[in-house]
């Protein structure tokens, strides 16, 4: 049983490094011009074509090149709003946890008011006042997403801190700086890597919501949100065009959950051997 069960993290993670490969390497690796249209073989079905093998869009364009085209945006945007949140979140973490008082309470007030505030209504607020701009977008996210690292380091930290090991660390002369670093840090980044995969799976389908509400990438820019707008019109008569790029969102989603699921057992049966 236990051996039936590691098998899915392992496949998420090799589905998901291909996925990431695959956008990376766009370039190389995308069979056509994403951007090319081809008029003479518009809509056409997938699995009828080498050369086209998820099919056309109504323009004649790759849909297997512009699914590859299309993972890069929300990859980006989660992978750099998850590290602009773990850069908030985590500071203001150990500096809340590591002291009791004013600072702290302010800290966790603000932390409270950001998580009351609806992530997806609050972009659309922002972009619609000044403009979309992926830039903004992964700026949004992240300040969304910030709290959530933020609580799990100072719930840490307030645990850890009365410790015999930190008492020693104080007693040999160690500075609230080193025992953060050499102490608390290493022993959070478990639990980090919980809150940072469940962070990247949130953020990457809040920028495809806000891509497929028309808030996110500008058209004809290939994007897997978009995608889907794109071709819910055209479901009766081609649905390929919005069901390949939904496909290939719910692997990259499901892939980074999974990882998730299987970091945090890991962990929590780490926690219970300790």
């Amino acid at each position: 049983m236990m051996r039936r069960l590691s098998i899915a993290p392992l496949l998420a993670a090799l589905l998901l490094t291909l996925l990431v490969l695959a956008a990376v390497l766009a370039p190389w690796v995308a069979p056509h011009d994403p951007l090319r249209q081809d008029l003479a073989n518009f809509m056409l079905p997938p699995f009828q074509s080498l050369s086209h093998p998820l099919g056309t869009d109504f323009l004649g364009r790759d849909i297997f090149s512009r699914v590859i085209w299309g993972a890069r945006p929300p990859l980006l945007v989660g992978t750099f709003s998850v590290l602009l949140a773990l850069l908030i979140g985590v500071p203001l973490g150990l500096l809340s946890g590591w002291r009791d008082g004013l600072g702290d309470t302010l800290i966790g007030r603000l932390a409270d008011v950001q998580m009351s505030i609806p992530g997806l209504v609050l972009a659309l607020l922002v972009l619609a006042m000044l403009g979309k701009n992926l830039a903004l977008v992964t700026l949004i996210i992240a300040l969304e997403s910030w709290p959530l690292h933020y609580r799990v380091v100072r719930s840490y930290v307030q645990t850890a801190r009365n410790n015999a090991y930190i008492e020693a660390a104080r007693l040999a002369g160690v500075g609230p700086v080193g025992i953060m670093v050499r102490h608390y840090l290493p022993g959070v980044m478990p639990l980090l890597a919980v809150t940072a995969t469940a962070n990247l799976a949130t953020a990457v389908l809040a920028q495809s919501a806000l891509s497929y509400l028309g808030m996110g990438i500008v058209p004809p820019t290939p994007d897997l949100g978009l995608m889907v707008a794109e071709g819910q019109t055209q479901l009766a008569g081609a649905w390929w065009i919005a069901v390949m790029p939904g496909l290939a969102l719910i692997a990259l989603l499901m892939s980074v959950q999974v990882i998730g699921n299987a970091l945090a057992v890991a962990g929590r049966r780490d926690g219970g051997v300790a």
